[in-house]
C-alpha cells in the first residue's frame, strides 16, 4: 500500500459509520455504504480490506506498530470501550 491508501483505509476504521455497517448492519447503513461503492468503485478495495481488520479475518496488515495501536485506540474509544 503507500501513504495515500493508508490514510484511506484508516479513515473508514475509524468512521462510526463504517464501524456499525460492519459490526451492526442496517439497512439504512447498508444503503448508505452500497451508494459510497458506487459512486467511489477505487475505495472498494480498502473497504474490503477494512472490513476484514474491524472482522478479524485479516491476518496480515501494512501498518506500522504504533499506526495499529494507534487505530485500536481509537476503534475502542470511538466504542466507548476499555482496551484493557
Amino acid at each position: 500500500m503507500n501513504p495515500t491508501t493508508d490514510k484511506r483505509l484508516i479513515g473508514f476504521l475509524v468512521n462510526d459509520d463504517f464501524i456499525n455497517y460492519i459490526l451492526n448492519p442496517n439497512l439504512i447503513l447498508k444503503e448508505l455504504w452500497e451508494d459510497y461503492s458506487i459512486t467511489h468503485p477505487e475505495d472498494i478495495p480498502i473497504l474490503h480490506q477494512a472490513a476484514q481488520i474491524l472482522l478479524g479475518d485479516l491476518q496480515q496488515k501494512s501498518l506500522t506498530e504504533e499506526d495499529s495501536n494507534n487505530l485500536k485506540r481509537t476503534i475502542f474509544e470511538k466504542c466507548s470501550l476499555s482496551m484493557y
